[in-house]
Formats: C-alpha cells, structure tokens, sequence
C-alpha cells in the first residue's frame, strides 16, 4: 500500500508540473496562409519560447510559394505589456542577412515599427536576403531584460508576425497578425509524466501477478 501511494503522488506531480510555468510560454501555430483565406502568405508553422531572459521564434515553410512570397522580410513576438522590456541583448539568428533587432512590432515595407517594449522584433538588409525553399526551418532568437519578469502573456495571447514579400514587387508585404497557439508542454515535464504512468503500470502489473 505504502508503494502505491508513493507512485500516485509521483503521478500528481507530473501531473501538476505538465504545464509550461507562467514565465516559460511555449506553444505553436500551423497556418495555410496568413490567417487570411484571401491572403498569399506561404503554409508555415509558428512556433515559440518564451522566458523572462529569452524569446525564441521558429518558422518551418511547409508550402505555398510563389514569387509573390518567397522572401520573408522581418518577424516578431508580442507576448508582455507596453515598455516591459527595457534593455535588449544579443540577438541571433539561421537566416541569411544582416538582421536588426529592436522592440517595436512589424510594420509595412520590411520594417519594424513602435509598440516598444511590448514585442521583439528584427527585420533584414537587403530585403530579398532570405529566399525562401519548401520545408525550410528559420529560427530567430532574442535576449532581453524585463521590468516585470512574470508579466508574459498567456500562450493564446501571444502574437505572432513574419512579413513576407515581394508583394507585387513592392515590398509591402503580406504579414502574419496571429494569437491562439496551441501550449506545448516542457520536455522535462513530458518526461516526469512518462516516468509516473510507467511506475503505475509497473505497480499495477505486479499486483496481477501476484494476485
């Protein structure tokens, strides 16, 4: 008896640490377009990492290109409140270019615009320095310092933007304004959760043996 307590409190623990914490928000979106079924935005998933140090955005191209859309020209996050993130760090990136990070949000042309401190953002010289291929993987990572540490947004509330062109050759853009990813649980957490419904099988198995 005394073991099979042991292991249903190893389960409710794993239970209880299989969410991501306030201030690790970590989830994904998958879009065919840009959110838009009038838009040209290229198939791709979105997915984050979000922490009181770091902010990591990864863009998998599943399909759609065309020539309309076959250069991604800036992206960014918001995930906490206007004038949170008071200083950035460094900033690193896959993608080809030379990147310029800063806190605004996106804005037309390639651009990254106001909206300080409440997103990240980063755009690319020349614009047409990231062409784009078919199942192609980007990721973009920023580092900062928060005012407020535990104010992150909840994963459905995050904002995702990537903008891509050339729209009709002009670099406008078509631009992704997406919120309510999907949460994906921390690996250790998957992996506490995997050892606890492993031990109550164990348990149970040995109980039917030995009954």
């Amino acid at each position: 008896m005394r073991r099979f307590f042991l292991v249903l409190s190893l389960f409710g623990l794993a239970l209880a640490c299989s969410a991501p914490a306030k201030a690790d928000t970590i989830g994904s979106l998958t879009l065919t377009n840009c959110g838009d079924p009038n838009s040209g935005c290229p198939g791709a998933t979105y997915s984050f990492d979000i922490t009181s140090t770091s902010a990591t955005l990864t863009i998998k191209i599943n399909g759609g290109l065309n020539s309309t859309n076959n250069n991604l020209t800036a992206v960014d996050l918001g995930f906490t409140n206007t004038n949170n993130i008071i200083t950035l760090g460094s900033f690193t990136t896959s993608a080809a270019g030379t990147w310029t990070p800063t806190t605004g949000s996106l804005s037309s042309g390639g651009t990254c615009g106001v909206n300080n401190g409440a997103f990240v953002c980063a755009s690319v010289s020349p614009l047409n320095a990231v062409l784009l291929t078919s199942g192609e993987t980007l990721t973009f990572t920023w580092n900062y310092t928060l005012s407020n540490p535990s104010a992150i947004f909840n994963t459905a509330d995050v904002h995702i933007g990537a903008e891509y062109g050339p729209n009709s050759g002009n670099f406008q853009g078509l631009i992704v304004s997406e919120t309510g990813a999907t949460s994906v649980p921390e690996p250790g957490s998957l992996t506490l959760l995997g050892f606890g419904l492993v031990a109550i099988g164990g348990f149970a198995r040995r109980r039917f043996l030995n009954s």
